[in-house]
Parts: structure tokens; C-alpha cells; sequence
């Protein structure tokens, strides 16, 4: 239900975060072929058992030929023999819908080959999912898009979209690209003084109440501490209200969501 992100950390830190995080109580880890650091998480997962951690990593978008390259990439730079959560990283810019289904059938055939324990998408809205639909022969198990306190609890019915599709949503920057509002701002932090907590659990745990898991990202220890303890308190039903009738701040899941999107939902 959480993960440790990696994006913007070159090799080293991404090695020393993971290294960390995984010393810490973290067991699931979050990169990208995008992020140019997937030696360095590999080097810090080199020495763990396969079974303690959980990996998940992303291609770009891209035709059947680029991905089937790019996945291997992926597992090249890793130094794995298997992903247990691969990801599109979004949909082409262009939004041609001919592309996306080519993509996923490379994305079905390295599932299918073992190579991954699941596949997914990120940064798709209602109308991508439903492109890919229409020749898929496996549903893509995640949507990880942005979510957070302020979007409101169905952001253009892309949830409940994807509770209807059996598809799990998965939240990156949960607090808004480290937005003060969601970490100190004074609905989360009265929120949080009720239950001895911080304005930041007090966001990561509405995402977890709303059966979201996220990707948060730290490379300090107390943060990392701070996080996993989102487990250990419940929101009360009026608090859950007031975080769910928050407007601000504002956001879209996906820089690919066009307000058509919300029309097919």
C-alpha cells in the first residue's frame, strides 16, 4: 500500500534512499526508465532477498518495437530477472490510440512471459483506458495517477471509473508536489493534532482510507518512519468529510486528462 519513489534522485541517491527505506520497514520500491537511476536501485537491491521487496518500474510511452526494447531495458539496468509491477509511464502525448494498443500487447507479452508478476499503467484517464480496452486480454492491474487531499475523492469519476474496471489506483505526489497546504496547512494539522500526528499523515492517510495505495518519497529516516505510521490511526467520519470536500489544492490526475474524460465516466 506504500511505496518509495525515486524520481528526481541520480544513481547514488537512489541507492542510499532505497538502501534505507528497505533498512527501514519499507518492502515496496518505486522507479522508471525515465528517472536514469535504475543501476543504482539495483545496486542497493542487489544484496536484499528477492522476496523481501516488492518492485515496480515504468516505460515510456512508445510503438510495440520501442517498448519491447525498453523493457528489457528496464530489467538490464535492475539487474533482475523479473519485475513484480510493470507500468506504462503515460500515454503518447498525441493521444493516438493505435500506439497505446500496440504498446500493451508488448506490455501482455512480457506478462505473459513471466517477466512481469503484473502490468499497469500510469497517468492514463478514462479515454486511454478505454482505447487500450478494446484489444486488451489483460486488464492493466494499476492506474498510478496523482491524488491527493484537494482533488476530491473521485477526481473526474477516474476512481470510481476504476473500482467499476477492477483496476487498483495508485496515487504519486499525495502531498501535491510537497505542497505546504498538505503538510502544515491548517485542516490537515488540526486534523493531525487530534490523533498526535502530522498534516502529512494526516494526507497520506486519507489516500489509504479511500483504499489508494501511494509512492511517497523521502531520503530521511524520521520521514520514512513518519510515513509508514499512516497505519497505525483512523480518520474519523467527519474528518474524512471535511478532507474530502477540500478544494484546494487543485489538480488533474494526469497531465494527459482532457476535460472530455470526465465525460465518459
Amino acid at each position: 500500500m506504500m511505496s518509495l519513489g525515486t524520481w528526481q534522485y541520480d544513481k547514488a541517491t537512489a541507492e542510499s534512499a532505497v538502501s534505507l527505506a528497505l533498512k527501514t520497514g519499507f518492502n515496496h520500491i518505486d522507479t522508471a526508465n525515465n528517472y536514469n537511476n535504475q543501476e543504482g536501485v539495483g545496486a542497493a537491491l542487489k544484496a536484499i532477498e528477492r522476496s523481501r521487496y516488492f518492485l515496480t518500474t515504468k516505460v515510456p510511452a512508445g510503438d510495440g518495437a520501442f517498448t519491447s526494447k525498453a523493457l528489457q531495458d528496464d530489467m538490464d539496468q535492475l539487474g533482475i530477472d523479473f519485475v513484480d509491477l510493470m507500468l506504462v509511464h503515460y500515454p503518447p502525448k498525441d493521444g493516438n490510440c493505435q500506439q497505446m494498443q500496440e504498446q500493451w500487447i508488448a506490455m501482455e507479452a512480457f506478462y505473459k512471459a513471466g517477466k512481469a508478476r503484473a502490468i499497469g499503467v500510469s497517468n492514463y484517464c478514462p479515454s486511454s483506458l478505454e482505447c487500450i480496452k478494446k484489444t486488451a486480454t489483460v486488464t492493466p492491474a494499476v492506474n498510478q495517477v496523482q491524488y491527493h487531499v484537494g482533488m476530491g475523492a473521485d477526481p473526474i469519476g477516474l476512481k470510481s471509473y476504476c473500482d467499476e474496471h477492477n483496476i487498483h489506483l495508485q496515487a504519486y505526489s499525495p502531498l501535491g508536489d510537497g505542497t505546504s497546504e498538505l503538510i502544515t496547512g491548517d485542516l490537515v494539522s488540526s486534523i493531525g493534532g487530534v490523533h498526535n500526528k502530522t498534516g502529512a499523515q494526516v494526507s497520506l492517510r486519507w489516500i489509504q482510507e479511500h483504499g489508494v495505495s501511494l509512492t511517497t518519497k523521502t531520503t530521511k529516516e524520521s520521514h520514512m518512519r513518519d510515513d509508514l505510521d499512516v497505519f497505525s490511526f483512523e480518520l474519523a467520519a467527519a474528518e474524512k468529510g471535511q478532507l474530502d470536500s477540500a478544494s484546494a489544492p487543485a489538480g488533474t490526475p494526469s497531465f494527459m486528462c482532457a476535460s472530455a474524460d470526465s465525460i465518459l465516466v
